[in-house]
């Protein structure tokens, strides 16, 4: 199964579990207002069953009974009439007992993958989630539920997302600008256009100053086991490059990273074992499977002789290289790891 289209199916999988007759043994269901999510559900159904063989119809349900149109061919539809219904929904039905048992087997593979977390609770939120913005810049998503479901705070829980439960309510909230940067991260509010729209305005609409303590540096440290530059590391915490640079020193000073330059660009990492250099330092190094002195150097990688002098005493202050006599350069084996940019 193509992978994009396996991040569909756990799409609807969350979609299922938010809007679906979860507990029916004869057919599959899913019930929206957006014809986005309808037409999502719809296609990955047909295209999971394509070679199976049964029938799909679409109730609609308006409070008019107004007629909406749909461009399916391969589909019964039926008009009702339902007085509360302030904005027409559809509700998407296939009718088979094999099909509903097939299609439970899914969602339970599906739940137990970790890798499709993401993807379920990004239907999952398309289906029962909201997003409310209050006075003094307070910003809250909220997953409707009437009691607590152990899938959803499995999900929450594997993907560092903090929640609170309120039964009063009936739903998760969740706060705290690190939350809403794993919610950005994996795009959780975009499968529903207007939840999208609105998720992003709020989310854009954060100030540096809403991270909480600590945090920042944390979760800089986190990601350092492979090397960032400060530009790099700005981009993905929508931080200045000075905020960014002032935390790099700062953990430098307290021993927990070191940094190289490259091309006039430091990379940092936490890795000890790790050597960062550039793609002309390396080439230097496999020229030095054998001795050679720093004008034959120069001769071949076709630089003047004080650049390749720079160079090689460079590799030597990382202890990658020696010079014997004065004259012949060396490699040094290590055990560290070489990192090329």
């Amino acid at each position: 199964m193509d992978p994009i289209f396996k991040q569909k199916v756990g799409e609807c999988v969350g979609l299922w579990l938010a809007e679906g007759s979860t507990t029916s043994k004869s057919e599959i269901t899913f019930t929206n207002n957006c014809l986005e999510l309808v037409d999502l559900f719809k296609k990955t159904i047909n295209e999971i069953f394509k070679v199976e063989k049964y029938n799909q119809r679409i109730y609609i349900y308006s409070k008019n009974g107004e007629k909406v149109i749909l461009p399916y061919k391969d589909c019964v539809f039926k008009y009702y009439i339902r007085k509360r219904a302030n904005k027409p929904y559809l509700i998407f039905r296939v009718a088979s007992v094999s099909l509903i048992k097939k299609w439970n087997e899914i969602v339970k593979d599906y739940l137990k993958k970790e890798e499709y977390f993401p993807s379920i609770l990004r239907g999952f939120f398309a289906g029962e989630g909201n997003i409310h913005g209050g006075k003094r810049g307070v910003r809250t998503l909220r997953i409707a539920q009437g009691i607590r479901k152990n899938f959803i705070e499995n999900i929450l829980d594997n993907m560092g997302i903090n929640y609170s439960f309120y039964s009063l309510h009936r739903y998760y909230v969740i706060n705290a600008k690190s939350n809403w940067d794993i919610f950005a991260k994996y795009s959780i509010a975009d499968l529903h256009p207007i939840k999208k729209e609105k998720f992003w305005r709020f989310y854009n609409s954060y100030k540096e100053e809403h991270y909480s303590v600590f945090y920042l540096k944390n979760k800089i440290l986190e990601l350092l086991s492979r090397p960032f530059s400060s530009k790099e590391l700005s981009n993905i915490f929508n931080r200045s490059q000075a905020r960014v640079s002032e935390v790099l020193v700062n953990l430098k000073k307290e021993n927990k990273v070191n940094n190289y330059r490259v091309k006039n660009i430091d990379y940092w990492t936490n890795n000890k074992n790790l050597i960062i250099i550039s793609k002309v330092k390396n080439k230097y190094l496999n020229l030095l499977n054998e001795e050679k002195t720093t004008a034959e150097l120069a001769r071949v990688i076709g630089v003047d002789w004080k650049s390749s002098s720079r160079r090689l005493n460079e590799l030597k202050e990382l202890n990658l290289v020696k010079i014997e006599d004065g004259k012949r350069w060396q490699k040094i084996a290590t055990e560290k790891q070489i990192w090329v940019i």
